[in-house]
This record gives structure tokens, sequence and C-alpha cells, in this order.
């Protein structure tokens, strides 16, 4: 016997107030389930780092800077590497030039070597951090 199957088409807003109707436990379940299909769908990802500004040693600014804010809407999930930094007291980004970003903390730190003449850099990371790493505060 064949399981039967339905499809739906469910507009983003009904989503929206279904969930937010949603008890605080139940919430939490979901967020648990996203969290993991999120995390599986960049695992299924192909390994690849994508470079902004590939001048190497020769690094120039492109004049494109961001925010932090900006940066995590742009590359939501992904490890960034962030020329010439603005930071506040605790040395939080507060803006700068996006080098390289990807899904995959190995590739940020391949794309670091190329970039030897950065004044000011650092690696963000604009999603929840993954549990395979620890943070220092």
């Amino acid at each position: 016997m064949l399981p039967e199957t339905v499809q739906l088409q469910i507009p983003f807003q009904v989503l929206l107030d279904a969930i937010a109707s949603l008890q605080l436990e139940e919430k939490r379940r979901l967020w648990q389930l996203l969290n993991e299909e999120i995390t599986q769908a960049e695992t299924d990802l192909p390994s690849q780092v994508l470079i902004q500004n590939n001048n190497g040693s020769d690094y120039k600014p492109t004049g494109e800077i961001l925010t932090a804010a900006e940066i995590r809407d742009r590359y939501p999930r992904e490890w960034v590497l962030i020329a010439d930094t603005e930071s506040d007291d605790l040395w939080n980004v507060i803006r700068g030039e996006v080098l390289a970003h990807s899904p995959q903390r190995e590739e940020i730190d391949r794309a670091l070597t190329k970039f030897k003449d950065v004044r000011s850099i650092s690696i963000e990371y604009t999603g929840p951090i993954p549990d395979e790493y620890s943070v220092l505060s």
C-alpha cells in the first residue's frame, strides 16, 4: 500500500501567523527542526568560497562598506572575512568591507592567506554559533 501524500500551498503570511500562535515549547521544537534542516542543507552545498576582492597582496578597497547588520542580512548563516573593520570598544565589528564569504569556515581560513596587506581584518559568523565551536567571553 502506498502512503498517501498531500501537497499544500500555504501563503507565507498564513504560515507566519500559525507560527506566532504556537506555544513557546512548540516554537522551540520548530526552531530546532528548522536549524537541523538548514544545517543539513548547508552541509549538502558544494564547498566554495566567494572572494569579493581578489587582489592578493595588491589589496585595494572596493569602496563598498557594509554595516554589521547589512553583512548579516546579505550573507546569512555564513562565515565572512571583513577588511578595514571599524569596531566598538569590545572589538565587535561595526562596519567593513566583505572580502570573502562561505558556509564553510575552512574556506575562509584559506581565503585569509590571500590578503596579506590588509591593516585590519575580522572573521565573523552571521548565524547561530555551530555546536562544534566554542565561544569565549
